[in-house]
């Protein structure tokens, strides 16, 4: 397996949120905080066409955002991983960062968190929220300094879904 990290293109977008739909199909459902594969699906679907042209043209824009960068593992040209991070005057935030299930274990987040935190300023702190119940991501980030400040919560509208479930999150910091 020959997996390459690199800083993504335009071109990207859309096999990035193909990676999105599937680690969130494999990730988030969860018996105990009552969210399904109906709820992930139908939150998925709920992207209209406009809804779906506008983000591609959002993560188009973001590169010459130079406030945020989105790094790829890219596997002989097909892209298998993710992490989207912001830098903005007040703090850092890892905005994103997902990897195909079949890729997961195999050193490819850390690869892709390296080149995030190298990038980012290093006089701020760096900030990631995680859904309670994804115990996998929460100890991958404090595998990587990372260490829980006690707020919990729904960050953004990504943990909130149509049927007015959603997701709590905590969040870390390094």
């Amino acid at each position: 397996m020959e997996v390459i990290i690199r800083e993504s293109i335009a071109g990207d977008a859309n096999e990035i949120e193909e990676v999105r739909k599937i680690a969130w199909i494999d990730t988030y459902p969860n018996k105990k905080a009552g969210i399904t594969v109906a709820d992930i699906e139908n939150k998925l679907k709920n992207n209209t066409a406009a809804r779906e042209k506008r983000k591609s043209g959002e993560k188009k824009n973001n590169h010459g955002n130079k406030t945020k960068k989105t790094w790829v593992a890219d596997e002989n040209g097909k892209i298998i991983g993710f992490c989207a991070i912001e830098n903005t005057k007040k703090k850092n935030k890892i905005l994103a960062m997902y990897i195909l299930p079949q890729y997961r274990g195999k050193g490819i987040g850390g690869k892709l968190i390296t080149y995030g935190l190298e990038w980012l300023s290093g006089d701020k702190k760096t900030y990631v929220n995680v859904v309670e119940y994804n115990l996998t991501a929460i100890n991958f980030y404090e595998k990587h300094g990372f260490v829980k400040t006690g707020k919990r919560g729904v960050f953004d509208s990504g943990a909130k879904f149509p049927n007015g479930k959603s997701m709590i999150e905590i969040e870390l910091s390094k």
